[in-house]
C-alpha cells in the first residue's frame, strides 16, 4: 500500500497517524475496526495497540453498531483532529499550486510542514508512552 502524500511529506510511519490520514481521507464515512485495519494497511494487532490511545485523545469517536461492528469516524470536534486536517489540506494545497504554477513562488513545502510538526511529535510521542491502567 503507497503512502498518501499527507504521510508521505511527514516523513513518520505512525499508527496512530496512519488510521487519522484514512479517517481524513474518508471523512464522510464510519468505518469497522477491521474495515480501518484494511484501509490502512495495519495489521490488526498494531491497529489494536494503538486504538485506545486514539480513544483517550478523543480523537475517533463511535457512531454506530451494525450487527456486533461498532463503526467509528474521525471526531471533527477535536481540536488537534482539526489542526491535523488543517496541516492536511495545506500540505495538499502546497503541493496543488507546486504542479499548477511552478514559475510562481509559493512556501516551500518545509514552512508547511513545519507548522505542524509540534503536534505530529506530541501524538507520535503518546503513542509511544505505554498506556495507563486508569
Amino acid at each position: 500500500m503507497e503512502d498518501s502524500l499527507f504521510i508521505r511529506e511527514l516523513g513518520i510511519k505512525s499508527p496512530m497517524l496512519k488510521v487519522l490520514d484514512f479517517l481524513m481521507d474518508n471523512e464522510s464515512f464510519d468505518y469497522s475496526k477491521t474495515d480501518i485495519a484494511e484501509g490502512t494497511g495495519l495489521s490488526r494487532t498494531t491497529l489494536f495497540k494503538a486504538w485506545p490511545k486514539l480513544e483517550a485523545l478523543t480523537l475517533i469517536t463511535a457512531t454506530r453498531t451494525v450487527g456486533q461492528a461498532k463503526m467509528y469516524r474521525l471526531n471533527k470536534q477535536n481540536p488537534i483532529v482539526k489542526k491535523l486536517m488543517e496541516l492536511d489540506d495545506a500540505i495538499s494545497e502546497h503541493f496543488a499550486l507546486k504542479h499548477q504554477e511552478a514559475d510562481e513562488p509559493h512556501k516551500g513545502i518545509i514552512e508547511v510542514v513545519e507548522t505542524g510538526q509540534g503536534l505530529i511529535r506530541a501524538i507520535v510521542n503518546f503513542e509511544k508512552d505505554p498506556p495507563s491502567d486508569e
